[in-house]
């Protein structure tokens, strides 16, 4: 185990000395300031990053993929540096403002890699606007508020209960690092409400997974072995996106690009290459 994280670290300290220089700025996009950081050169590809954390979990990551690829991470609405409008959040705006700001970088086209909301928003475009997305990796995708394990379903079932483990972990970096600190509890409260949306996406929610039929991008779905999603919602989305593979990782669980980031992203690497 201790060699095994050597490498890692070394191969980490390697890695960022032959990445390129980031270029970390703000847009405005719709009514708020986006983050967002670009690394490397080549083919674009979208990293979108999930609900509550920033673009700052695909840090080791990045590094295995610039070296190759354009790299964009972005803050999504609200979260991380980017700023928060005055309407809820929903996946239809955090789409909408990947585009924007894609259209605002002359990016017509581009790969894209999402986790958690961050898979549902690259969905999302993928079915609805299928000419932006060249190859689609969704990680730990969730597509509804009652596909969850029982453990979760508890958690988020109880508003209190939710509320306090989302201020203890999740605010405590968001008050460190987002230009409006004080606006954590309007912001946590927003992606409460739409965790708990019967569907992620713009549907019937009988067919919660029928815009997933639209896509026609060469899919990855890549879950953790120890997902808090069900693994008949994993299968239904894999059997929804014709053509879609399904990768399986063993000793991870939702967490996986943060907990196995060298695992995903040289996962992610090869299924573009």
């Amino acid at each position: 185990m201790r060699i095994n994280t050597l490498f890692q670290l070394l191969s980490l300290a390697f890695l960022m000395t032959l990445t390129t220089v980031a270029r970390a700025e703000y847009a405005s996009i719709n009514g708020i300031q986006m983050f967002y950081e670009v690394h490397g050169e080549g083919t674009p590809l979208v990293l979108l990053h999930g609900g509550y954390v920033d673009s700052d979990m695909w840090t080791i990551e990045t590094h295995i993929l610039a070296k190759t690829y354009q790299v964009i991470e972005i803050d999504s609405r609200g979260h991380g540096r980017s700023t928060d409008g005055s309407t809820p959040i929903t996946y239809e705006q955090m789409a909408q403002d990947t585009l924007d700001l894609l259209n605002q970088l002359n990016i017509d086209n581009a790969h894209f890699a999402g986790w958690s909301d961050g898979a549902v928003i690259a969905a999302q475009i993928a079915a609805y606007q299928p000419q932006r997305v060249n190859k689609l990796i969704l990680i730990g995708a969730a597509f509804g508020g009652d596909t969850y394990i029982p453990a979760f379903s508890t958690v988020l079932g109880s508003e209190v209960l939710f509320k306090t483990f989302a201020d203890s972990t999740f605010g405590l970096k968001y008050r460190t690092v987002n230009p409006e600190p004080a606006h954590w509890p309007v912001f946590r409260d927003k992606l409460y409400t739409l965790w708990n949306t019967e569907c992620y996406l713009p549907t019937d929610p009988e067919f919660c997974l029928e815009p997933l039929q639209r896509i026609n991008a060469e899919t990855l779905v890549m879950v953790g072995q120890n997902e808090i999603i069900r693994f008949d919602h994993t299968q239904a989305i894999v059997n929804a996106i014709a053509g879609a593979e399904l990768d399986i990782v063993p000793l991870a669980g939702h967490f996986l690009p943060k907990t196995r980031p060298f695992t995903t992203g040289f996962k992610i690497r090869e299924f573009l290459d």
